[in-house]
């Protein structure tokens, strides 16, 4: 009775000593895992909020804030698999391997994600500035920043329409903010009698220009005599304007003002 009473706990033994054995290890494993928490969560947290004291925009800094815990994570299940003993050798091959047939599948995205960060980290032009992209294709597109996400930017263009262009035909194409000074350019072109002064008609514009809400009084209007005929001169006059609206403003109140004159916005027909 006493031998076959002992048989079953001589059987224990090796899975006892396997526990006493492996309890150091699973202890340690337990605290990297119990500290990775902790340090994910704070690290994360105070990330987020440095991004958005920094200008990001909110959902951009949780992401960001997202990227930076999932890493810690990772970092901290390396660790854990190291002191299990675990070899990390076939899991760096499998990773590696998921990470090129990843990237290869996602370069765009991840190309226009690069993009996206570096726009809203050196910020060349913010939320309701006016800008014209013409990207590595040769595609042209103008309008106001209305959003800048971690894909596109959106952009308001004149006749209303909603452009999403991708942050990488950004990052590599020629950008011109037109209101970095506070405002933009608009051009009008101006026609009048061979005998009319210049610089009578220059004088009179620049004052009839300060009195309108659209046009910026700096810099100031500038008159450009373009072309003289027999019996007429054509001028350029150029302003900057604070909206879309400015042009058309100051084509009526110089016909208003030179009822002789052949006025247009620069954009009309011939």
């Amino acid at each position: 009775m006493l031998v076959a009473a002992q048989r079953p706990l001589g059987s224990l033994h090796p899975i006892v000593d396997f526990l006493a054995a492996a309890l150091p290890a699973l202890g340690w494993a337990v605290a990297v895992a119990a500290f990775t928490y902790v340090i994910s969560r704070a690290a994360s947290g105070r990330f987020q909020k440095a991004l958005q004291a920094g200008g990001f925009q909110i959902n951009v800094a949780i992401l960001l804030a997202r990227g930076l815990w999932a890493t810690l994570w990772i970092v901290g299940f390396l660790l854990i698999l190291n002191i299990l003993g675990i070899g990390l050798t076939p899991l760096a091959a499998f990773v590696g391997v998921l990470g090129l047939a990843a990237s290869l599948s996602l370069q765009s995205v991840l190309q226009n994600l690069v993009a996206g960060v570096y726009l809203l980290a050196e910020r060349p032009f913010r939320i309701g500035d006016f800008i014209a992209v013409i990207g590595p294709g040769g595609a042209n597109h103008e309008g106001r920043v209305e959003d800048i996400q971690m894909r596109t930017t959106h952009l308001r263009s004149r006749d209303d329409e909603l452009i999403l262009v991708p942050n990488s035909a950004i990052f590599s194409g020629v950008v011109t903010n037109r209101t970095a000074v506070g405002g933009f350019v608009q051009h009008v072109h101006v026609t009048f009698p061979r005998d009319k002064d210049p610089e009578e008609v220059r004088v009179t514009i620049l004052h009839l220009l300060g009195s309108l809400p659209t046009v910026l009084p700096a810099p100031a209007p500038r008159l450009r005599v373009d072309r003289v005929a027999d019996d007429k001169w054509t001028g350029a006059l150029s302003i900057w304007a604070s909206s879309h609206e400015a042009a058309s403003d100051a084509v009526w109140a110089i016909a208003r003002e030179f009822p002789e004159a052949a006025v247009d916005d620069g954009e009309a027909p011939a």
